[in-house]
């Protein structure tokens, strides 16, 4: 059971740039300007269903405790969206230099410019890529300062988490370190069991 109360600021933060990035793969990634804006799941057919599993993956990875399995899931989704936008930018680059050579001396030519120009990237891409970024960084400053003096209230939380996790460890490795220290040799016998006077 998830217990939300045990949920730490960076743990919200998760989450709040979770739901951001779905949200953009929603949003206009590309502007066209007859046709409208279109989005990246585009009716269930594009890149973005797998951002919106992502983006759920990481909410699910925050819930149970893998804060950076989460920034690790949130990264790929951002190297993912960086070759997705290069290779959009690149067709329509393509697309710009093949219409300005195609319509040279054509009397409808400069319209043609003009609505090739407006074609453009979406605002949704600073969702996108701005969720991701903050996924990557909450997930990973959760780890630096995990073995800092400043995540020491966090880590009396019984939250499962990677910290927590190696706090136990580090923590179970001291006490058998305290429990196989050998005693001090006595000069006394052993006397099995009577005590010695």
């Amino acid at each position: 059971m998830i217990d939300f109360e045990k949920l730490t600021p960076r743990d919200s933060g998760i989450l709040l740039a979770a739901l951001v990035m779905a949200a953009g793969a929603f949003c206009p990634i590309v502007t066209l300007p007859v046709v409208g804006s279109i989005n990246y799941v585009m009716s269930g057919n594009g890149d973005g269903i797998f951002i919106v599993l992502g983006a759920i993956g990481v909410v699910a990875l925050v819930l149970t405790g893998y804060q950076r399995a989460a920034g690790l899931v949130a990264g790929a989704g951002l190297i993912w969206m960086l070759i997705t936008l290069v290779r959009i930018a690149s067709l329509l680059t393509d697309a710009r230099t093949k219409l300005d050579q195609s319509m040279k001396g054509n009397p409808f030519g400069g319209l043609a410019k003009v609505m090739a120009n407006s074609v453009g990237l979406g605002w949704g891409w600073v969702l996108l890529f701005g969720g991701a970024i903050a996924i990557v960084i909450l997930s990973f400053a959760t780890q630096r300062s995990a073995n800092g003096s400043a995540r020491a209230s966090e880590t009396d939380s019984t939250a499962p988490s990677f910290s927590n996790a190696d706090n136990l460890i580090a923590e179970l490795l001291a006490n058998q370190n305290k429990q196989e220290t050998p005693a001090a040799p006595s000069s006394a016998p052993a006397s099995f069991g009577k005590r010695g006077r």
